[in-house]
């Protein structure tokens, strides 16, 4: 990477027509695929990206440049086809730029980095994954298993002073299956994935469990029954069907949304948007999981933020864009898949807080419901549709069939005010990507059990 010197003769360029602030984000990344088809090796790809991008903001306007080429030469042209871009027509001179070099430990500490292990290791955990997975169900018609790794290393220097460098590792399996029984045939993948090293499959056999249970739910999902669409209370598991809360309303609570004027938490600060019972907490600093990290896309160390407490909408997620336009303080969320794309307001670990019912009491008052234990992917606005990856009928307080073919339906700000009861026990989950105008970024959404009196499902 280009010295210190060099970092503030492009900043200086990038402010050469003006603007009242510049970033130089800087990205190195390692990757590695496993194909695994059908027992078989069907192929091992590595990738290796380098690039920069150049961040230029004048108020409430932005020009976002990048390029692969991160020598100086390179960098200056780049500066200044930013600086064009922009051309306020009145240059920011750059006086005795001083750089403060910021540490900040990740919450995600790794013992084996990818480089460290051979490809051939790699190659024997998802012949592992694979034999368990196969093993565990006789419904099983088709396999694949897919390994991958990433090292992520980023440094963000900007016309502040700031100077500050992270890095990330991410191991990864994805399971794609087909099982078929009396002529019925079900497709469906998972992810098993963590934020840490090689000591994912080492220290641990749980990546073996997921594939067993991956493959057995999916066999069992099968002798599932259609529900006719209708108005239900539904109880909603601990853990991964936290789902809910980033659909429902965690992206209409980004900056991004709210300056656009298309989410229905607009001017609302201060106001009961929730029920009582609902805490809901962003966090991109929580130890172990998947949506944490020392510091966001734009060099601010990652924080909790409280976006609603006990029902009372507290705040939003602001990237440095989204804080000017809101007039708010940054709340460490602006994030972005690499260089090539420019930062916005996005999630981090968004989880409902642990309340005070009790988990049985949750389930014994309803006498003709929905009980959901895992939620799918879903699309969300004012308004969301989620699929039901695994969920069952309540009965008199009692889990009945399976159901299949199942959503839940509704506009998020009603739904949140319908929940009456919130469990004591937070449950967390493995996290995934979302994916939006920055590019994919690690999440995770989690919460207690929890119930909502009446909802749309079908």
């Amino acid at each position: 990477m280009i010295d210190k010197r060099e970092i503030q003769l492009v900043i200086e360029a990038a402010l050469s027509k003006g603007g009242d602030f510049a970033e130089i984000y800087f990205e190195e990344k390692d990757e590695l695929s496993v194909k695994y088809a059908q027992k078989k090796v069907s192929g091992i790809t590595n990738v290796s990206v380098l690039g920069a991008g150049i961040y230029l903001l004048s108020g409430i306007r932005s020009v976002y440049v990048y390029t692969s080429d991160t020598r100086f030469d390179s960098l200056m042209q780049t500066a200044k086809r930013a600086a064009f871009m922009l051309d306020e027509k009145k240059a920011n001179p750059i006086k005795n730029l001083v750089f403060h070099m910021k540490n900040y430990k990740s919450p995600n500490q790794v013992l084996c980095f990818p480089s460290e292990v051979h490809v051939k290791d790699k190659i024997e955990i998802v012949k592992k994954a694979d034999m368990s997975a196969r093993n565990s169900d006789r419904a099983l018609k088709s396999l694949n298993v897919d390994y991958f790794d990433y090292d992520q290393r980023k440094t963000i220097v900007n016309s502040e002073g700031l100077y500050v460098s992270d890095r990330r590792i991410t191991s990864r399996l994805r399971f794609t299956a087909v099982v078929e029984r009396n002529g019925q045939m079900l497709s469906e993948w998972g992810d098993y994935t963590k934020p840490f090293g090689f000591e994912t499959f080492t220290q641990s056999d749980a990546y073996m469990d997921f594939a067993k249970e991956f493959v057995i739910d999916l066999s069992q999902a099968l002798d599932g029954v259609p529900m006719p669409s209708s108005q239900v209370p539904v109880v909603l598991e601990a853990g991964s069907c936290g789902t809910l809360w980033h659909e429902a309303c965690g992206h209409m609570l980004e900056a991004t949304a709210i300056t656009e004027n298309r989410s229905d938490f607009c001017d609302k600060l201060g106001q009961q948007v929730a029920s009582e019972k609902v805490t809901l907490v962003d966090d991109g600093s929580i130890e172990g999981l998947y949506g944490s990290s020392a510091i966001d896309d734009e060099g601010f160390k990652t924080q909790k933020n409280v976006l609603i407490e006990s029902g009372v909408l507290k705040g939003y997620l602001c990237d440095r864009m989204g804080a000017r336009r809101l007039n708010m303080a940054s709340t460490a969320s602006g994030r972005r898949q690499g260089y090539a794309y420019a930062p916005t307001s996005r999630m981090t670990n968004t989880y409902l807080a642990a309340g005070t019912d009790d988990d049985d009491e949750i389930f014994d008052s309803v006498a003709d419901g929905l009980y959901v234990k895992r939620l799918g992917g879903g699309n969300s606005g004012r308004s969301f549709s989620i699929a039901v990856t695994e969920g069952y009928l309540i009965k008199n307080g009692k889990i009945g069939d399976r159901v299949k073919g199942l959503s839940i339906n509704g506009r998020g700000i009603d739904v949140i005010k319908k929940i009456d009861r919130v469990g004591k026990k937070l449950v967390t989950e493995n996290g995934g990507f979302c994916g939006a105008t920055s590019g994919l970024c690690q999440v995770t959404s989690f919460q207690p059990r929890m119930r909502i009196s009446s909802m749309s499902v079908g």
